[in-house]
């Protein structure tokens, strides 16, 4: 995969304390079929409201892009994955590739919204 930055992987959404701001993606990354915009996080900090709201607004933002044609989103599905520490390590220990760790920690939009569907 390539690692590269565009400001193609922004998006806005509301803080807790309800200010608004801009989200930029930590890394996107061009696997296969797959854009995985990547989000790394301390293992203490995945659960803080804020990192919750980025979370559900960056599934919702792919899942509009990817229902673009195929040629406004670069050919390929765009998913969103929420990266943390130990997550991150222990696959990397473990032997898995970059697209084997983002496969595994994807974010679902029914994960996002606390939905089942």
């Amino acid at each position: 995969g390539g690692y590269y930055a565009n400001y193609f992987g922004t998006g806005e959404f509301f803080q807790q304390d309800l200010s608004y701001t801009t989200v930029y993606s930590d890394v996107q990354d061009k696997v296969s079929d797959k854009i995985y915009i990547i989000e790394t996080k301390g293992d203490d900090k995945v659960l803080d409201k804020n990192v919750q709201r980025k979370k559900l607004a960056t599934v919702e933002w792919c899942k509009k892009i990817n229902q673009l044609d195929e040629d406004n989103r670069m050919n390929r599905e765009w998913e969103y994955v929420l990266l943390s520490e130990t997550s991150f390590y222990g696959l990397s220990r473990s032997g898995a590739t970059l697209e084997e760790i983002c496969a595994l920690n994807k974010v679902s939009f029914a994960e996002s919204s606390g939905r089942l569907f």
